[in-house]
């Protein structure tokens, strides 16, 4: 409940203000908010320091702070949108994809070193270490964007610096009338996130309860070598197939479809596994899953505007943000009512689930494939 609690208390004030910050972005420039939830992040930090040193063995209601504080910030879906907005915005459409696949790598990569450094840096030192080195983090990130990220100026110069216009820009920019199919594609770009992320987000609530009931019964040491494999073959997949993908100039349609299919049949394995080889063998099949959100973003940032991008984003910002809270909610609901008779079925849901935006990117795909057709005969 706990848990749950810091959940809500981190998601509900991104909401707001990731909209604030992408259509600040999209007005002023990118660097503030590449910076604001590095801030959240270095004072949230603090209130753990604190917990650690002080606190440790008193109540628990000050992690509701720290949280908090970074969703007040921005979080860290919206820092995953300040770093998205600025990439699109430098980079051509041609190369976008391949950028935007790169920066989740990222994500993936941090996913893998983090549990370890963390655990490794706990096991001989303490807590407040650990999060005095991600204070020291935070700090990095703030001088490095400050000193050696270029500007990229905004499109506005007005003084409408703090205005809920900001909020209301985010969410028409994502529903206003546009050229072709482009607000049509949107719609259903946007409907594929809302299911993936939600899927993604009730999947890492359940994971560790799963693995930790019989058969398999680990420890948090196994489930964080799970996590962490899991994490590094992603990964490597997105930054050694990526080149490949942008030289044979594959779509994103296809890209994002082949990472749904081996979602989802990482979804069945895992729903089977009663061994610790069948459930180490679940990241190597469902190694191409890492496809889906990137290409899904890029093909996002071109349905709008170079000035819209930030806002654009913003909107996807608060989609996460949902996902993260019906994700649990829907997940953690369902797994203690189907486990007592079948430990992987929520898995297996899972799956099942996924078929819907493989229809949706697969219809888009013959959409747009049927309307350059057209536009290629016409011209000729």
């Amino acid at each position: 409940m706990w848990i749950l609690s810091s959940t809500v208390s981190l998601a509900l004030p991104s909401i707001i203000s990731a909209n604030v910050l992408g259509s600040w972005g999209d007005r002023f420039g990118r660097k503030l908010p590449l910076v604001l939830p590095s801030v959240g992040g270095l004072l949230s930090a603090l209130v753990y320091i604190w917990m650690s040193l002080c606190n440790l063995s008193g109540p628990v209601w000050p992690i509701l702070v720290a949280s908090g504080i970074s969703g007040i910030f921005g979080g860290f879906v919206s820092c995953i949108m300040a770093v998205t907005s600025y990439v699109s915005s430098i980079s051509s459409q041609h190369s976008r994809t391949a950028r935007v696949t790169v920066l989740e790598a990222m994500t993936f990569i941090g996913g893998t070193i983090g549990p370890f450094a963390g655990g490794g840096l706990l096991s001989v030192s303490s807590h407040a270490a650990v999060f005095g080195c991600i204070f020291i983090f935070h700090l990095i990130v703030i001088a490095y964007v400050l000193l050696f990220v270029r500007e990229v100026v905004g499109t506005e110069t007005d003084s409408s610096y703090c205005s809920c216009f900001h909020i209301r820009d985010s969410i028409t920019t994502c529903f206003r009338s546009r050229d072709g199919c482009k607000r049509a594609n949107l719609m259903c770009f946007l409907a594929c996130c809302l299911i993936i992320m939600t899927i993604i987000a009730g999947e890492l609530d359940i994971t560790y309860l799963y693995t930790k009931d019989e058969p398999l019964k680990w420890n948090y040491q196994t489930y964080s070598y799970y996590f962490g494999f899991k994490y590094a073959l992603a990964s490597l997949v997105l930054i050694f197939a990526t080149p490949a993908l942008n030289y044979f100039l594959i779509p994103d349609h296809i890209i994002c479809l082949v990472g749904i299919v081996s979602k989802a049949v990482g979804f069945v394995v895992l729903g089977f596994s009663t061994t610790n080889t069948m459930m180490f063998i679940v990241p190597v099949v469902s190694m191409f899953s890492s496809f889906c959100v990137p290409s899904l973003r890029s093909l996002l940032s071109k349905q709008v505007e170079t000035c819209e991008l930030g806002k654009m984003y913003a909107f996807v910002a608060c989609v996460e943000n949902i996902c993260t809270l019906l994700g649990s909610l829907v997940f953690n609901s369902l797994y203690p009512i189907t486990r007592t008779f079948q430990k992987g079925l929520i898995f297996h849901f899972a799956a099942v689930l996924h078929i819907v935006p493989f229809i949706i990117m697969w219809w888009t795909f013959l959409s747009n494939e049927s309307a350059a057709y057209t536009n290629l005969n016409q011209g000729g």
